[in-house]
């Protein structure tokens, strides 16, 4: 079986997750070949996928068909007469891996591709791609897709999809879910909104990665991934902060240890984040995110004789999804904010201002929030047990200056 690659390779939802998808195939399924342009891959490929999925890893999605995703067809193309038990991305995945077996891709060749006819853009061969995408993998044409040199700037143009761009495409959602988050409360006391938050490689990286034609390259880049997305899937439960995320990200000194083993550099990677709306779904950010197997800041410290992995041990400590500073930024997604966490948030912007930027005034404007916080709270009983958790970490931190 052959996979052609001819799809851009940009920073769209829809690129991110077809592409994560097939390097979700080429990390996990043996006895193939590729590179920038193809993939030679084995008849079975898509059942081989789908047999590695993880149960616990499919539990763990919480994402709503919606009523316009026509999956009853997609399955009938298949050849699956059975329907998943609630319409949802778990369901769905749960129903493909157990009826895995049964896939039956009878073609040589698939291309991964986008072609416009009339008023429709084909991801595949059109004679192939007579189903509706999904929802979800419409998302970065919230608004309809239009061009002037199309003559489309008051038409919105449908995306068609073959079966098998469709399988590889839920593959990429399965591999990249981080997590669902959901704000108790938004603007005004209404009701919070419900963020699912996606983890791709940068377009760069996965060009790097198909071009190389190294399976071991591959597989290394893909295990810092998964170590990322394990990370950001613990933080993410805290806060909805996306200064958080990259913060988590370059002091973990776990990823460092990765890239150092690994022999990497730097990778750079891709957030997104979700939300349903209507019978959509919207981008609400997109965060890059990069880690380093040598930040600039490490260096910084090294120059101040401070040892930097001490230092980044504490610092990361600090920002434990249990501790006090996530649980203060949490409060911001509640009826009852906490005194201090206008302080704290902006500490906590200023610590990544140090991270990102290697300026020393931000690990210092950093430590004087928490020092304020103490403040803000030492003269209430009430509040004196929060009051010493903000000057423990203090205290921790300065010893390792």
């Amino acid at each position: 079986m052959r996979l052609e690659l001819e799809l851009p390779l940009d920073s769209t939802f829809l690129s991110g997750v077809i592409y994560e998808g097939i390097l979700y195939v080429l990390n996990y399924v043996s006895g193939f070949s590729f590179n920038l342009n193809k993939a030679e891959l084995p008849d079975d490929f898509l059942c081989r996928a789908y047999d590695n999925m993880n149960n616990e890893r499919i539990e763990d999605i919480s994402i709503v068909l919606t009523r316009n995703d026509r999956i009853d067809k997609f399955l009938k193309s298949l050849q699956i007469g059975e329907s998943p038990f609630k319409k949802t991305y778990r369901e769905l995945l749960k129903l493909l891996k157990r009826q895995c077996k049964n896939i039956s891709i009878k073609r040589d060749k698939i291309t991964v591709r986008a072609e416009i006819r009339k008023n429709n853009m084909f991801l595949d061969i059109p004679e192939r791609s007579k189903l509706a995408a999904p929802q979800l993998f419409k998302v970065d044409r919230y608004t309809g897709f239009s061009t002037l040199e199309m003559k489309t700037t008051s038409e919105q143009l449908g995306l068609r999809v073959s079966p098998e761009i469709i399988l590889i495409g839920l593959l990429g959602i399965y591999s990249s879910h981080i997590t669902t988050v959901r704000a108790q409360y938004g603007k005004q006391g209404l009701k919070g909104h419900t963020y699912h938050y996606f983890l791709f490689l940068s377009p760069d990286e996965t060009a790097s990665i198909l071009a190389s034609g190294d399976r071991t390259k591959l597989i290394n880049i893909y295990s810092v991934k998964e170590s990322l997305r394990e990370l950001l899937s613990e933080t993410l439960r805290g806060s909805v902060v996306s200064e958080v995320m990259i913060l988590e990200a370059m002091l973990s000194t776990k990823i460092r240890s990765e890239l150092v083993s690994t022999n990497l550099d730097k990778v750079d990677f891709n957030v997104f984040k979700i939300s349903p709306e209507g019978r959509t779904y919207k981008i609400y950010e997109t965060v890059p995110i990069s880690v380093y197997r040598d930040p600039m800041f490490y260096n910084i410290l090294s120059k101040r004789g401070i040892r930097a992995d001490k230092l980044c041990k504490k610092l990361y400590k600090a920002l434990s999804p249990n501790g006090v500073i996530m649980e203060t930024l949490r409060s911001f997604n509640t009826k009852n904010k906490y005194s201090e966490a206008d302080v704290i948030l902006r500490g906590v912007l200023s610590l990544y201002r140090f991270v990102s930027l290697a300026d020393m005034h931000g690990l210092f404007e950093f430590l004087r929030s928490l020092e304020e916080a103490y403040t803000i709270l030492k003269a209430d009983k009430r509040t004196q047990a929060r009051a010493e958790r903000y000057a423990s970490i203090q205290k921790g931190i300065s010893h390792a200056l």
